[in-house]
């Protein structure tokens, strides 16, 4: 079912899902943003996991702080999902379905865990601003969750930072 929302060929761009997306309900499209951080949430984890090398210490410090941030995310979108359009929302076996499909997508052929959790940082800020325009344009977009959707973005942008601080 949600092999349409996303393609497991490596070359896709997020922003191909949220466009796809853009004829699904609003719960639809968070569904998808929340799959997506818990994917990303899981490669940034087995990277800190699989750390190694020199920078060993380095890098398993701050993939911890990248997963550890993107916890409270995910908790506060599901959080508002469920509040808003009920549990069913965060169904477990959906959740895992689509968890599946995010991580081929999110998951591309790199070298090292740096590299690839700094690919799925620019992939999530593409999926953030296709959602919020999606959003925007469907005229749902609420004060809370415009701040909500800012507020990670912006702290995604500093992943991006520190990780490509990390591979110059």
């Amino acid at each position: 079912m949600y092999t349409a929302l996303f393609t497991a060929v490596k070359d896709v761009n997020m922003p191909a899902i949220i466009i796809k997306a853009t004829e699904l309900q609003c719960p639809q499209i968070l569904k998808v943003m929340l799959a997506t951080l818990r994917a990303a949430q899981l490669i940034h984890w087995t990277g800190h996991w699989q750390a190694g090398g020199p920078s060993q210490y380095g890098d398993h410090l701050l993939l911890e702080r990248i997963y550890s941030g993107i916890s409270e995310e995910i908790d506060t979108l599901a959080e508002k999902l469920v509040g808003k359009y009920g549990s069913d929302c965060v169904d477990p076996t959906e959740q895992a379905c689509m968890l599946a499909e995010a991580t081929k997508v999110l998951t591309p052929d790199c070298h090292s865990n740096i590299e690839r959790s700094l690919h799925v940082e620019l992939e999530l800020q593409k999926l953030f601003k296709s959602a919020y325009e999606c959003l925007d344009d469907m005229g749902i977009l609420t004060l809370g969750m415009d701040d909500f959707l800012m507020a990670m973005a912006n702290s995604h942008d500093t992943y991006v930072y520190l990780l490509r601080q990390r591979t110059q």
